[in-house]
């Protein structure tokens, strides 16, 4: 058989809309992964799954629901995308990636049973289920690429579907209005899984979820204001303590369904700070010089502002560095305008998101924050202490370069 890596560069050869400048929901139809799946025997067919879509806050909500779930003695299948530092964080199993047998056999079934119509996503995804069938798990918690309704996992009929957050993205797929972008994203709502929204009450889109709900026979269930939460999580943004406290709700809710599931929340809860810690969600390295860097995906305008109006109430007096990359498709100017100029004491620098070819020009970039452009990801000198954010490509670009802070 093919060594991994020879498999992964097959993989790669394949139409990755992640990549390329036609966005992957672009196919509009899952008939190529629907032939993949029905070739390999149905993996997902008739799993215990958790289906999760939304703007901001789904990765986040994934890997809180798996550590509960795993908390509670239960096998877990984790399917993430994108990855950070290395393709394989996005399969893992009990909370680790996959072992690289599992991963080559399963890759290798893919592709062998692949009729060269899948894309690069259908692929990956398919691996995974392929994985989390050999492997046992007893439940799934499976993440969407992008949208919902055309995206390669939405082959699952889940036990709930959860939408964490609206917010204007991906308007060249989603559609340019929050309601079209709902739309698409409540496409994994099926007949017979609890249907779940993370949304703020009064948020624009509600209703649109409410009737998307209402038209596969279920009642949208909600996460109440304000959110009632533990007050020690490691993390001090309001949309993540939202995040943990909807993983929360849908385990508790699923229990009345699956008796397995009565620990799940209440183990959730008691898991310790540190074991609640999230790659690139308010994380902090060390770098080798001895200086913070604090990094977090945030890639949406309110997560921005979140993740920046924390950074600068904690380090507060300090002098402070802002490393921010975006892809080419956002609207930078309008993020810009929006974020409004830096304070006093801290600067701003762009950078390419990591090696991704749909990286925005940092120099561009640079023109428009008023900041200065780094020729590729490093750490600038002169901060006292980092925040890196923009990119999931440049966290993972940049987060090998640190080391945990204990």
């Amino acid at each position: 058989m093919e060594s991994l890596d020879a498999l992964w560069k097959r993989l790669m050869a394949r139409t990755d809309y992640e990549s390329c400048a036609r966005p992957r929901a672009a196919r509009f139809e899952l008939g190529a992964v629907r032939g993949l799946v029905e070739r390999l025997g149905s993996p997902q067919a008739g799993v215990r799954a958790i289906h999760l879509a939304g703007s901001k806050g789904k990765g986040s909500v994934a890997h809180f629901l798996e550590r509960g779930l795993r908390a509670a003695g239960l096998r877990t299948g984790l399917y993430l995308s994108p990855h950070l530092s290395d393709w394989r964080e996005r399969i893992q199993v009990g909370g680790r990636p996959a072992a690289d047998e599992d991963l080559r056999r399963a890759i290798a079934e893919v592709l062998a049973a692949s009729s060269g119509e899948e894309t690069f996503f259908d692929l990956i995804t398919a691996a995974a289920f392929q994985v989390f069938r050999a492997r046992g798990c007893d439940w799934w918690v499976i993440e969407t690429g992008l949208g919902g309704r055309y995206d390669s996992t939405n082959v699952l009929q889940p036990q709930a579907a959860v939408i964490t957050s609206i917010e204007r993205e991906h308007t060249e797929v989603l559609g340019d209005h929050l309601g079209a972008i709902a739309a698409e994203k409540a496409g994994i709502f099926k007949p017979g899984a609890r249907c779940w929204s993370g949304l703020p009450s009064g948020h624009a889109a509600e209703a649109v979820l409410a009737d998307a709900a209402a038209r596969v026979g279920e009642a949208l269930q909600r996460l109440p204001d304000p959110v009632s939460c533990r007050h020690d999580l490691p993390f001090p943004q309001l949309h993540m303590r939202r995040n943990f406290a909807l993983a929360r709700a849908v385990l508790t809710d699923l229990a009345a369904r699956d008796p397995r599931l009565g620990r799940a929340a209440a183990e959730l809860d008691r898991l310790p700070p540190l074991d609640l810690v999230l790659p690139g969600r308010w994380e902090r390295r060390a770098l080798a010089d001895g200086r913070t860097a604090v990094l977090d995906v945030a890639h949406t305008l309110d997560s921005l502002r979140s993740v920046l109006d924390c950074f600068r109430a904690e380090f507060a007096g300090w002098r402070r560095g802002v490393v921010l990359a975006l892809r080419d498709d956002k609207d930078a100017a309008g993020l810009a305008a929006a974020l409004g100029p830096p304070p006093a004491g801290e600067s701003w620098f762009t950078a390419p998101a990591g090696d991704h070819p749909r990286s925005a020009d940092a120099a561009a970039l640079a023109r428009v924050f008023g900041a200065t452009a780094l020729p590729a990801p490093v750490f600038p000198a002169g901060p006292e202490v980092l925040l890196v954010t923009g990119s999931t490509y440049l966290v993972g670009a940049l987060r090998p370069r640190t080391s945990p802070i204990r």
